[in-house]
Parts: C-alpha cells; structure tokens; sequence
C-alpha cells in the first residue's frame, strides 16, 4: 500500500489525469470497473458462471446447489459443464458488489 501511496502521491502532480487526486474517487472508478457487466463472457460461459466470477472479483462469496462449502477464490472456481453449477446463495458482506453489475444476476435467474 506503501507504494502505491507513493505513485498515486507522483502521479498527482501531473496535470494530464483527467480525474482529481481524491482517494475516494480512484476507489469507485476501481469498483465500477470491476462491476461492469461482460455480456460476451456471460454467453461464452454461461450466467452462473460469469455471476460467480464477477462476484468473486468484488469480494463476495458464493455458495452452489447441492454443496455445502462457499466459494471464496476466484482462481478455484469449478469447472465442468456450464451449466452443473448454480448458484443457491450469496454473501455479499464487505464485498464491492455495485447495482450496475446487477445484469450478472438477472442473466442468471437469481432473485434478491
């Protein structure tokens, strides 16, 4: 964090950034980036699928039909067929989940 203090701190004496230097600002154009819905991945992959990954991405967890244990790493997802596994529950506790990422849920049939 240390560094990236340090480059925020260098890159704010630039006059090119076209955003101000305010933390807060950073921080939500990071989440919206995040949030962004993939229409391309959610059909090449399937909605489930695509709304685990962008779950997982934000810091959510999510648990599947017919398991017990919740998924919390992005890079353990499970593979197989598109559509083995489902989506059963979310926690999204501390997560950066954003109403503009909402498409993953509605693609994938998911009620709030």
């Amino acid at each position: 964090m240390m560094l990236f203090g340090k480059i925020s701190q260098q890159l704010c004496g630039l006059k090119k950034l076209p955003w101000s230097c305010d933390s807060r600002y950073f921080w939500g154009w990071l989440n919206a980036v995040f949030n962004k819905v993939d229409h391309e991945r959610i059909r090449d992959v399937g909605p489930d699928r695509a709304a685990s990954e962008w779950l997982l991405r934000c810091g959510a967890t999510v648990r599947y039909h017919g398991q017990e244990r919740w998924q919390k790493d992005y890079n353990n997802l499970p593979t197989g067929p598109l559509h083995k596994y489902k989506i059963q529950a979310i926690d999204a506790t501390d997560s950066c989940i954003m109403s503009i990422g909402f498409d993953y849920m509605e693609t994938s049939g998911i009620c709030f």
